[in-house]
């Protein structure tokens, strides 16, 4: 662990200068913190977006490294509203925090949105290599993530429990460290991401590659396990046993009675918390396959919610907005009806305009 702490504190955390600012002249911004253009992080952010839409809001999909950038813009870039990170990283933060300046300055004002979905760890190797098992990436030159990306955090961890040794860890990202990997440049590497990730899923049956299992007895007391399904990937032909993490929407303990700028920005909080509460079951048939885990209410140990999240899940809240009803779910409404007009929720109807080209 003493070097894993050793490796967070050289990341790079700035003041919330902002925080102290007035009302923005420029037009108000919403932005999610998501990851790489291929993971699942980016694709759930879209979800959010689609949401957002139906009630004239844009929300910018913001690609990033990972879970630790992620959670240091939501604590201090201006008009950052949510950030997507992997719970080991809350873990990290909630353990050290009494005896580390920068974790407690992250654990401050840090707060929960929602929990997400498991996101598992994909250690891909070669079909046709001598790498069957954990322990075989001793000696080797593995690919870890890019710095500051959750995938470096918990390849660390991981390593570290299990006693792995890598001759050589590359920290690059994991679409890189495919293109290596086929290249014969690397042994392995290794990505955490909520299956089926998009980059995986863009691969051919004939690619030569296949996913190192971790026995669950390796993890035991660190890591949940989860099962990757054969088929998953095109390659995979059978189950592979692996870690978990659950990945959490995050924001900001946004105080609206301190500026416009808190005030502003507590209402996006709001508005998108109650979006994504009320239409849970639309994302699930809609979204990304992994919107089917979610449970919304599994807050991480140590962890609460936001206050303006906590607002949107009141029951007698309303959305300030004057063309949406808000006493009605959108998904009781069909999800593809043949006429869009005859839905009786605005919000309803403007998703349903919205996916037939309306």
């Amino acid at each position: 662990m003493t070097k894993i702490k050793k490796y967070i504190q050289i990341l790079p955390f700035f003041g919330l200068f902002f925080f102290l600012a007035t009302t923005p002249s420029q037009s108000f911004e919403v932005n999610i913190m998501t990851g790489g253009a291929t993971g699942t992080y980016i694709q759930i952010g879209k979800d959010i977006a689609t949401l957002a839409k139906a009630i004239d809001m844009d929300v910018t999909v913001v690609e990033s490294a990972g879970s630790m950038e992620n959670i240091e813009a939501v604590r201090d870039r201006r008009f950052t509203q949510f950030g997507i990170v992997q719970s080991d990283v809350l873990d990290f933060i909630r353990t050290f925090k009494n005896e580390d300046k920068a974790m407690r300055r992250i654990a401050t004002g840090t707060k929960i949105a929602f929990p997400l979905y498991n996101e598992e760890v994909h250690i891909v190797a070669k079909k046709s290599g001598s790498i069957n098992v954990l322990a075989d990436l001793s000696g080797k030159t593995v690919a870890v993530g890019a710095p500051n990306s959750g995938t470096n955090l918990t390849t660390t961890f991981l390593f570290e429990v299990t006693n792995i040794r890598p001759q050589t860890l590359v920290t690059i990202k994991a679409s890189e460290a495919l293109e290596e990997l086929r290249a014969g440049r690397i042994d392995a590497f290794v990505y955490v991401a909520g299956a089926p990730t998009k980059l995986l899923v863009d691969t051919s049956p004939n690619d030569d590659l296949k996913l190192i299992p971790v026995a669950a007895g390796a993890i035991s007391g660190y890591y949940g396990t989860a099962i990757i399904k054969a088929g998953t990937y095109p390659w995979l032909t059978e189950d592979v046993l692996t870690p978990a993490v659950k990945a959490v929407l995050m924001t900001f303990e946004y105080d609206p009675k301190r500026n416009d700028y808190l005030r502003h920005s507590c209402e996006v909080v709001t508005k998108i918390s109650y979006l994504i509460n009320r239409n849970i079951e639309w994302l699930r048939e809609n979204g990304h396959p992994k919107w089917k885990q979610v449970d919304l209410n599994a807050i991480p140990p140590g962890w609460e919610r936001a206050n303006c999240v906590k607002t949107a899940l009141e029951e007698g809240y309303q959305l300030p907005t004057a063309n949406v009803i808000n006493s009605i779910n959108p998904v009781s409404e069909p999800t593809a009806p043949a006429n869009c007009n005859a839905i009786v929720n605005p919000v309803a109807k403007r998703l349903c305009l919205m996916r037939s080209g309306g």
